[in-house]
């Protein structure tokens, strides 16, 4: 089996006329890329007053934000709680940053209904379940700085969690009340024509090419014209390839599929996730599941390189899936794909200070739907002069790049066996 195109592309409604760059442009503000973290950050530049452009190589949620799971999660990884953060990050930004985390659900889907967009959607509540004794204990713990930074959270008993799941193998954990699921690339379409709306001008088919300072900011370049711009703001994330090599020696890029079965017998959805609340397991190679709006299950994850290896995914979610979920029919993978996220060897976000007038934002670690979004706002508001630096909701520093960042790429890979066996262990502990 090949990679044979998201299943949101099928299900979601076409996206907003973004004509290329042809000649030359000047504006405020030239972002580059066309996911969630550079269209929200367009889209509410332009709320702000500034003149905004934005470049993107192929369509508007073309990466890693239109092929995603989808979950609407306000919530940083599973290792990192409060206390986690604090010690990463330190006060004030580390409180900054789980607030904005903490109403990211919020912002995401109050984007949908002020730009009514049309976007399949469930706000049923988020669930986070331990995958051990260990770790529901560990969620416990982490409740009440949760509910100070702002989080609406709850705590479930393993029975209550079951009841909501229908997964009979997962321990108690968190509802997160504010998230849910969306379809991503749907919601990535409904954010260009909201920018569109507010006069940003998107140029889709237009990569990117060069970037040089000049006297009064910088320009663009791409293959069929040039943006002259104040400001530039880079939120290629994992997809930068080398106009900015500080950039992308900056994450851990990260290959990522999914799998949506046939549709699926109505029944089911009365016993498996009935509330269309998305589930995410506090696994290290986490099991995540959800409905899709035409009945179908969707999960995903990590595969190891190798020949058929989009053929060897399919097989192993399928079977991952299985094990999870009793009683299920024969299945079938009817949609595979993948995307390339932008991880942090830390899991925290990163803003960037390349030079005078050059920004770049990265690595939401796989929570982009959400935290991409508000973060898109906050960076609006930074580089719109309405957030001082030192305000901020991250610390903004210069590049941090990961060591022996060309071959970071095969970390992932080194790290999934390993972490696989030691979920197992825990599961059975």
């Amino acid at each position: 089996m090949r990679d044979n195109g998201s299943l949101w592309e099928r299900l979601a409604p076409p996206g907003p006329d973004c004509p290329p760059l042809d000649g030359a442009a000047k504006a405020d503000l030239a972002v580059i890329g066309g996911g969630f973290l550079g269209l929200s950050a367009a889209l509410h530049a332009a709320e702000a007053g500034m003149e905004v452009v934005l470049l993107e190589a192929e369509g508007p949620g073309f990466g890693a934000s239109g092929r995603n799971t989808g979950f609407v999660v306000p919530s940083l990884k599973s290792a990192l709680g409060p206390a986690e953060t604090e010690a990463l990050l330190g006060q004030p930004h580390a409180g900054r940053l789980l607030r904005l985390v903490a109403g990211s659900g919020d912002a995401v889907f109050g984007l949908i209904e002020r730009h009514g967009m049309d976007v399949a959607r469930a706000r049923n509540g988020w669930l986070q379940p331990g995958h051990s004794a260990a770790a529901e204990a560990m969620l416990r713990s982490r409740l009440p700085k949760l509910r100070a930074a702002g989080v609406a959270a709850e705590f479930l008993a393993r029975d209550e969690m079951r009841t909501l799941t229908g997964l009979p193998s997962l321990h108690g954990g968190l509802r997160v009340a504010s998230g849910g699921q969306i379809n991503p690339l749907a919601y990535a379409r409904g954010l260009a024509r909201a920018a569109l709306a507010a006069g940003v001008r998107i140029h889709a088919g237009s990569r990117a090419t060069g970037l040089a300072e000049t006297a009064t900011g910088w320009r663009v370049a791409t293959a069929a014209g040039e943006v002259a711009a104040r400001q530039v703001l880079l939120a290629t994330n994992a997809m930068g390839g080398p106009l900015w090599p500080a950039m992308r020696d900056g994450i851990v890029p990260v290959t990522v599929f999914q799998v949506a079965t046939q549709p699926l017998p109505g029944a089911l959805r009365q016993r498996i996730l009935p509330a269309m609340a998305p589930v995410a397991d506090t696994r290290r190679h986490t099991f995540a599941l959800r409905w899709t709006e035409d009945g179908r299950l969707v999960t995903g994850g990590m595969a190891l390189p190798g020949p058929g290896r989009a053929a060897r995914a399919a097989r192993g979610f399928l079977a991952r899936m299985r094990a999870f979920v009793p009683g299920l029919p024969e299945l079938e993978a009817e949609a595979l794909w993948t995307g390339t996220i932008a991880a942090t060897l830390d899991a925290l976000p990163r803003m960037v200070r390349l030079a005078p007038g050059l920004h770049g934002a990265i690595g939401c670690n796989g929570r982009g739907v959400a935290l991409a979004t508000a973060l898109g706002r906050e960076t609006a508001g930074l580089l719109a002069g309405r957030i001082a630096e030192q305000d901020f909701v991250l610390p903004v520093t210069a590049p941090r790049p990961v060591p022996m960042a060309r071959l970071s790429g095969l970390g992932p890979h080194l790290w999934l066996p390993w972490s696989s066996l030691r979920d197992r262990l825990e599961a059975r502990g």
